[in-house]
């Protein structure tokens, strides 16, 4: 019950930062638009481009979506570097 409990909490951090999400510019995107050096930049394709998952139509559920993948994908990356850091340590 206990371990449940735990997976619940990243769930919900997620859930709290989708409402979170801003429609504004990070700050990198606004200091080249205001630079005016936006339109050399090369266009980067990503999964979660703007903080979304694009195969979701709903804002919220793409935003929550993307959220979730990347606590996964740094839950993960905790993982392999506490597996690589015990392996040094013997």
């Amino acid at each position: 019950m206990k371990k449940k409990m735990l997976l619940l909490i990243p769930i919900i951090v997620a859930a709290a930062a989708s409402f979170l999400a801003s429609e504004k510019p990070d700050t990198l995107e606004a200091v080249s638009l205001k630079y005016s050096f936006d339109e050399k930049a090369l266009e980067a394709s990503s999964l979660f481009t703007d903080y979304s998952f694009p195969l979701i139509k709903n804002e919220f559920l793409s935003a929550f979506a993307s959220a979730l993948m990347g606590l996964l994908i740094l839950y993960l990356l905790y993982r392999c570097a506490a597996l690589i850091i015990a392996k040094l340590g013997k």
